[in-house]
């Protein structure tokens, strides 16, 4: 079987390859170490896979696979992958590691989403029910991290009055102190704004496999893009501004009523996420 069409390992590459995008992410945010580690684990899992591949390739065909636009995109995922390893590795350069992983998950997603549209193409209805499986699987972990987000936000809106109003003494003991309630807010919402991301991505790889007509004007679509803009803005202005407290808990319950609007509302109006 040629590399081009062992999409079940190509499946496997784009996760590991997302998961380490979002613990990127996660270091990025939070400085954490031990984030880092895992991330660039994952990345180098991912560039051994992808090495596989590779070689593989052109030990059936002798030749390097980059005689086309698919080959191209395939052989140029792969030394991003290796330039951001040997990066992360020698130099330590966060930030430039955080920026270069995010454009190779998106050539490699270009390249999914390029061959299951191109005229070679033999996908089955297996792996374009793959891709929808794992849009939606990510999408309602996305929407679960959301959810504990939005409860640790509004207990310490809770704790907060009645801290301020010192009432109910025995339940102040049992929320917890506002820091840490802050803080594991703060935390969900990081790792679940890069899932839901991923999750989109998936969904605009099945749309294109499909044969219905995708409009990327689609509310469901154009909602879920607004959801990851207002979550963006509470981790801008918590990283960058520094803003603690009520306003964030305040913005992560508004940004959490738009989710569940988007979810509930507009899915009745969504071509491809109609309520039946």
């Amino acid at each position: 079987m040629g590399i081009f069409e062992q999409f079940k390992l190509y499946e496997l590459i784009v996760i590991l390859y997302g998961l380490s995008v979002t613990f990127y992410f996660y270091d990025f945010v939070e400085r954490n170490r031990k984030a880092n580690k895992i991330a660039f684990w994952l990345l180098l899992l991912v560039w051994i896979l992808q090495t596989i591949l590779l070689f593989t390739n052109i030990y059936i065909y002798g030749f390097i696979p980059v005689f086309n636009i698919l080959e191209g995109l395939y052989f140029y995922a792969w030394l991003i992958l290796l330039v951001s390893i040997v990066v992360n590795y020698f130099y330590k350069m966060d930030l430039v590691v955080f920026i270069v992983n995010i454009i190779g998950f998106l050539v490699m997603m270009m390249f999914l989403m390029s061959y299951a549209t191109s005229d070679q193409s033999q996908l089955t209805g297996d792996f374009v029910g793959e891709i929808l499986v794992a849009h939606i699987v990510l999408a309602f972990v996305a929407y679960t991290l959301y959810t504990l987000s939005f409860a640790f936000a509004t207990l310490y809106l809770i704790q907060f009055y009645l801290l301020k109003k010192k009432r109910w003494r025995q339940l102040v003991k049992r929320i917890g102190n506002l820091e840490q309630l802050e803080k594991i807010s703060f935390l969900l919402v990081v790792f679940a704004t890069p899932i839901l991301l991923i999750s989109l991505v998936f969904g605009l790889l099945w749309a294109y496999t499909t044969d219905d007509l995708f409009y990327w004007l689609d509310a469901k679509t154009v909602g879920s893009f607004v959801v990851i803009g207002i979550y963006s803005i509470i981790i801008y202005i918590r990283v960058t501004k520094k803003l603690v407290g009520k306003s964030v808990a305040r913005l992560n319950i508004i940004a959490f009523l738009a989710l569940f609007s988007n979810y509930l509302i507009l899915s009745m109006l969504s071509n491809f996420h109609g309520l039946n």
